[in-house]
């Protein structure tokens, strides 16, 4: 039996608008074992709301790569799902399925694709690179796609700061998030943004965290999706209040993820609390932090019995 573990990312970081994207402590862990016809369960976020069939994205994903390698369908099997990460709240619950399913199918190839290959396909199948290069490589990355055409990535060890997700009841899908972008920006615009993708890069090389909330400011996204996102720029203020070094929408939303030191995470969830409640904005916060641990596959032995064993 095969088990997989991805961990949730935050993608964009503000100014890194498909570029910037870190792992985070909440993951994916999914297990395959073989058997005559598929089955998929379900457990934990998205539960009721995941496909139980060939639709299901992770089976999709093993299924596609499975099949353009080596001709043949993807073996059946009982899948496994249980997962910490909300559906389509800008958390990567996509992208860590499509991670999962490439990593079972790779592992069910004569030779297993490297991480290298392993993206190449998962930014194919997601369409960008962000949150799938976080997942994969775990830690902070920079995704970029290099005069070969291929999608790269430079990695930094996570900032040690807590990280604080102020996450919606409702979801904002990928797509709608998207379609609200302009086509073009200023000039302007596009170099405020690439000095701040550079403070990031900055602040994770030198460790210097006192430059993230001008590494966190954006032109090119998140001013047009505050109308999908209650509360955005009121949230992201009283985080700065409270002390925290940066503060953003996560991904394309409606999650908002603030990082701070341990020791004011209690100062800024107590604000974002009372300002929800103050508005009536049904509102989940969750702790977590920055992972450096990738994405990665195992064979295991002993599987306890799945409900009772979460």
């Amino acid at each position: 039996m095969l088990e997989v573990r991805v961990p949730a990312t935050s993608a964009n970081l503000g100014s890194g608008l498909d570029s910037l994207g870190m792992a985070l402590s909440l993951e994916l862990k999914v297990t395959y074992r073989p058997a005559a016809s598929l089955r998929v369960e379900t457990f934990g976020e998205g539960a009721n709301e995941l496909p139980h069939d060939q639709s299901n994205l992770i089976w999709s994903s093993a299924s596609r790569l499975y099949w353009e390698s080596t001709g043949s369908q993807m073996p059946a099997g009982i899948v496994e799902v249980f997962s910490e990460i909300p559906v389509s709240r800008g958390l990567g619950s996509s992208a860590a399925a499509v991670v999962a399913g490439l990593l079972l199918a790779s592992a069910l190839l004569p030779e297993p694709l490297n991480r290298e290959r392993l993206l190449q396909w998962a930014t194919s199948i997601e369409g960008h690179p962000d949150n799938v290069a976080a997942a994969l490589y775990g830690g902070f990355v920079l995704a970029y796609r290099d005069r070969q055409g291929l999608i790269r990535v430079s990695q930094y060890a996570p900032p040690p700061l807590t990280s604080l997700l102020a996450i919606p009841a409702y979801p904002v899908p990928t797509k709608d998030s998207r379609a609200i972008l302009p086509p073009q920006v200023s000039r302007e615009d596009a170099i405020f943004n690439a000095q701040r993708v550079g403070l990031w890069i900055h602040a994770l090389a030198s460790r210097d965290w006192t430059v993230l909330r001008d590494a966190a400011e954006d032109r090119l996204h998140q001013p047009y999706r505050t109308v999908l996102v209650e509360g955005l720029a009121d949230l992201i203020q009283v985080s700065y209040e409270g002390g925290a070094y940066a503060a953003t929408l996560s991904g394309s939303g409606p999650t908002i993820m603030a990082l701070m030191d341990p020791d004011r995470a209690s100062t800024v969830e107590a604000a974002w609390r009372e300002m929800a409640l103050s508005h009536h904005w049904p509102l989940s916060i969750v702790r977590a932090c920055p992972v450096s641990q990738p994405a990665a596959i195992q064979e295991i032995t002993n599987h306890p019995n799945t409900a009772a064993g979460r």
